[in-house]
């Protein structure tokens, strides 16, 4: 269990354990556990949008989004905005790009994805809401951290002393590959074309990190799981649209 008590401190700001001792292999096993982690956070999305009974449906957007944000610790959304600062600032250079992205201040281009991401995923939330979606928030944030650790066997690891150099070292690969094959083949199974739309995010995000950075970051990887969130939000709005 100590795997995924170490995940759960690593991906929120839920109460865990204190351990005086981590080692870098217990750090890749606690990848294997991001996903279940993802479910536990979808949990409390779906708790927050039962407020709908009583509040309006944009103020319980705005409520559970405030949720997802104070449970992750704005882990996620800070990695987006480094990765945008590093596309801005960086201009082609890829150690540019990195030494921006390390730097703690926020700049243009991370202010403009924060407002972006933000916005998008209200507006999302609230119509999910209103279309009695909200049951598919368990799934949302699960979405999102199997497509960031299927970054990890799949693209080389750049940042060098980066927060999450030692998971990526120690990974289970095969258990990355089994968390993958099974999202793509259960969301086939319930519907093709949202995996096709959602192939083609991961896609491009991927393309995207390697052409600012050369391959992947902590930072890109939480720029992954924010994008793909808000991928899966429109897709099931989209499908349900076209129903």
């Amino acid at each position: 269990m100590k795997a995924f008590w170490l995940a759960l401190q690593f991906m929120s700001r839920l109460p865990t354990p204190q351990f005086e001792k981590i080692t870098a292999k217990e750090m890749g096993q606690s990848i294997n556990y991001f996903p279940v982690v993802g479910f536990i956070i979808g949990l409390s999305l779906v708790a927050t949008a039962q407020l709908h009974t009583i509040l309006p449906n944009e103020i319980v957007a705005g409520l559970v989004l405030a949720m997802w944000a104070w449970i992750t610790g704005g882990l996620h959304l800070d990695g987006l905005a480094d990765t945008a600062d590093g596309w801005l600032g960086g201009v082609g250079n890829q150690q540019r790009a990195l030494e921006i992205m390390k730097d703690s201040r926020i700049g243009t281009g991370g202010g403009v994805a924060l407002g972006l991401i933000l916005l998008l995923k209200w507006l999302a939330l609230t119509y999910l809401i209103e279309a009695q979606l909200w049951l598919w928030l368990l799934f949302v944030p699960v979405i999102g951290r199997i497509a960031s650790i299927g970054l990890m066997p799949l693209t080389q690891y750049v940042s060098l002393q980066g927060l999450a150099e030692e998971m990526v070292l120690n990974l289970n690969r095969w258990l990355i590959y089994f968390w993958l094959i099974s999202a793509i083949l259960i969301i086939t199974w319930f519907a093709w074309p949202l995996v096709v739309w959602l192939m083609a995010v991961w896609l491009w995000m991927r393309w995207l990190m390697i052409r600012i950075t050369g391959g992947m970051t902590g930072d890109t990887a939480g720029a992954m799981t924010e994008v793909m969130e808000l991928a899966v939000m429109l897709g099931l709005i989209g499908f349900w649209g076209l129903s």
